[in-house]
């Protein structure tokens, strides 16, 4: 690093410093060599912080509009060039708002016909170039493919202004206008298959394209997912984060271009590093990491916005309790409703309650759509102020975080921190206009420097390519992988258009699944032949027995479901409609039983992970392949065959009405849209757009059998989306 920039970064760090003529001249001087212009950058960004000391702002200015960071200048210094300047660079969405000079050739590139596939910084601001692709109304139907529910969420907030010029869809069920704009997950895409309309489409986090293990389906479906809108349409934009580029040929034959531009920052970053003494197992290195951890929030401002980043739900759940019991943060009344709230519909004794009691919160992939937004929003709104986090928030979610805190040396999975990961979180740090600087905090080594060069399997046909992944291109696979996938079109047990219709399950597993069948038609044919949402104890005890058997449940559910019987008795449940607080303590009573030092804690986080990954995914999409087999198995004796789709649609919907469900990706959580539903009649309970017509036409109603807080919940759903 550059003795000048060291010098200029201490002096800016003093809140002694005031020699600002002499640090803009220097800055000039540096800048005017063309050598180090990331460098330059950088102080520039951290004199914004100070922009009120510097009597000679103007020329900070002059600066910012050198370096392209035209959205920073003020417009108080602007002169006839800035206006001129501002026109050219100025967005289709809104006048006020100004490209900087990177987000405007990504634009324009992709505007005159470029498929453009762009890495660039976490505070890059690539979501702004989505939404004047949008704003250019230059296309009729627009998908844009993200990997979780939690963007979806954000996005539909971001791009509702435009409902007038576009139906915004983000689920399945939902009705289509001439002019769309799809926000979907790739599984989403899927489901919609031939109803999709494609004018352009855009891959948020385009990494997860390439597999990370021999087993990631999510990449397979978002290979699949590719495939099927590239079939429709060769207008592309893909985002992501800094990577050193795409693996050689997939440029070619996608006639895209990849722009890499990793050193044009919009804010800068302090890096602490706290070495790691302790060896060994986590709970003994948690000790040092602990201690470690409490010098950082004590050397913190309690009203500096921090997220901490750890491995898992369990982690992140422990580490709220041990802040807790640091006792630096004072109980505050100001979310005092939420808690009243998530203990009379959960448990008075999860930790999240006296978290949120103290501003302080866990966000993870298990928890319910609608609080874990609603957990995000009052992050942004400051009235929590510390939020413990998995990999969830690093995936596009914005926040205003101003200080980050990386606890555990893996973040995804059980690899350890590499340098793209850390670059991903790291750029969580600081946002433009709220914090020019922020803080990264590292308990432990510093990852390696090196990114990766991303694969598309789909296209390459590499290596990583699964065996599913092979099996859907058809006519397509080159002649090194015939060889590869030659079994399954050998095979006599099932047929390849139903392993290709369940192409997010494993073919090998489904082909063994069809042969028990198969070897035990005679038997079982009597006990499988129903067809009903609600089947009998030895029917669904059989069910689940086979799923058992041929899936991973335990690994689907997150060690939620540990045998048959126990499946069995927890889909009862749910077909029973038992409400989650009720659920929740059946599962203590289970566990406490079973398990030593068992928490309410862990009851709410098997609840939730049982909810989400089995019955509202796995289940379903395994009974519907289940239905298939059995049918066709059946069929070749001439006997007589089940028809379990039923099941399968109330199961994923927990036995409501599906549009209940949809409900809660708009922010309303399943025990409001329950009390809805209950006391209203509403004639097309499973189609949301005509439940959120509904709702629309009530939106200046107080409804008088929701609390205050629950009515709270129902305005936000309206500002956002009605």
């Amino acid at each position: 690093m550059s003795d000048w920039y060291t010098i200029a970064k201490n002096n800016l760090e003093n809140p002694n410093f005031n020699e600002w003529d002499s640090l803009l001249i220097l800055l000039i001087n540096e800048f005017n060599k063309h050598e180090k212009n990331f460098l330059v950058q950088d102080i520039v960004i951290r004199c914004l912080e100070r922009r009120s000391e510097i009597d000679k702002s103007f020329i900070l200015d002059h600066l910012l509009g050198e370096l392209g960071l035209f959205p920073y200048i003020c417009n108080k210094n602007i002169s006839s060039k800035d206006t001129f300047r501002n026109i050219l660079f100025g967005t289709p969405q809104d006048e006020e708002k100004i490209f900087h000079i990177k987000q405007a050739e990504v634009f324009h590139r992709i505007m005159n016909g470029e498929n453009i596939v762009l890495s660039a910084p976490t505070s890059f601001g690539k979501s702004l170039i989505i939404e004047a692709l949008i704003a250019s109304f230059e296309f009729d139907n627009i998908v844009i493919v993200v990997p979780t529910i939690a963007l979806i969420d954000e996005l539909k907030k971001k791009f509702y202004k435009y409902k007038d010029h576009y139906k915004i869809v983000s689920q399945v069920n939902q009705n289509l206008e001439s002019k769309n704009i799809f926000i979907l997950t790739q599984e989403r895409v899927l489901e919609f298959k031939e109803r999709l309309k494609v004018d352009f489409f855009i891959i948020d986090e385009f990494y997860k394209l390439e597999p990370t293990s021999d087993s990631d389906v999510r990449s397979d479906r978002l290979n699949i997912a590719f495939k099927e809108l590239y079939s429709k349409c060769q207008r592309f934009y893909m985002l992501g984060p800094r990577i050193n580029g795409l693996v050689e040929g997939i440029e070619q034959e996608l006639r895209c271009k990849f722009l890499q531009f990793d050193s044009y920052i919009t804010v800068s970053t302090n890096y602490h590093y706290h070495e790691l003494n302790t060896k060994g197992k986590d709970e003994e290195i948690d000790i040092e990491r602990d201690k470690i951890l409490l010098e950082i929030l004590n050397s913190l401002s309690s009203k500096e916005q921090t997220i901490i980043f750890c491995k898992s739900p369990q982690r992140a759940c422990n580490l709220l309790k041990k802040i807790l019991n640091f006792n630096i943060f004072e109980e505050s009344k100001i979310n005092e409703d939420f808690a009243h709230w998530l203990s009379e519909n959960f448990h008075p004794d999860w930790s999240l309650v006296k978290g949120i009691k103290h501003r302080i919160a866990f966000h993870h992939g298990q928890i319910p759509r609608s609080v874990a937004a609603l957990i995000v929003d009052l992050f942004n709104e400051c009235k929590i102020n510390i939020l413990i986090c998995t990999s969830t928030l690093i995936e596009g979610v914005n926040t205003n975080a101003k200080n980050i805190i990386i606890y555990d040396d893996c973040i995804t999975g059980k690899k350890k921190l590499d340098m793209f990961t850390f670059n991903n979180i790291s750029g969580r740090s600081g946002r433009m206009f709220k914090h020019y600087v922020g803080n990264v905090y590292i308990l432990g080594d510093k990852p390696e420097l090196e990114l990766p060069f991303i694969d598309m399997p789909i296209i390459t046909q590499s290596e990583k390519a699964s065996d599913i992944l092979l099996l859907s291109l058809g006519d397509d696979i080159n002649e090194n992988n015939k060889e590869k996938v030659k079994r399954f079109y050998e095979q006599s047990i099932l047929p390849l258009h139903i392993i290709l219709k369940h192409q997010s399950i494993n073919p090998n597993d489904l082909i063994g699944l069809a042969e028990d069948i198969k070897n035990h038609a005679k038997d079982w044919n009597k006990i499988m032949s129903w067809s009903t949402a609600y089947p009998a104890y030895p029917q669904l005890l059989h069910i689940c027995e086979l799923l058992y058997e041929h899936f991973n449940i335990k690994k689907m559910g997150n060690g939620s479901v540990y045998s048959a019987s126990q499946l069995e008795r927890k889909i009862k449940a749910v077909m029973q409609k038992v409400d989650d607080k009720q659920l929740i303590i059946n599962d203590y009573n289970y566990g406490s039983k079973k398990y030593k030092n068992f928490t309410i804690d862990d009851s709410i986080q098997s609840i939730f992970s049982f909810k989400k990954n089995l019955v509202g995914y796995n289940l379903p999409r395994l009974i519907y392949a289940l239905n298939d087999i059995q049918e066709y198995i059946f069929n070749l004796y001439n006997y007589s065959t089940g028809d379990y789709k039923s099941f399968a649609a109330n199961l994923e919907n927990f036995y409501y009405p599906s549009a209940l469900n949809g409900l809660e990706e708009f922010g309303l959580p399943n025990q409001v849209a329950k009390k809805i539903f209950e006391r209203n009649t509403i004639e097309k309970p499973d189609e949301i757009d005509y439940v959120l017509d509904f709702l629309k036409s009530r939106d200046k109603e107080k409804f008088e059998y929701l609390d205050d807080f629950e009515n709270k919940l129902l305005n936000r759903v309206f500002s956002y989306f009605i």
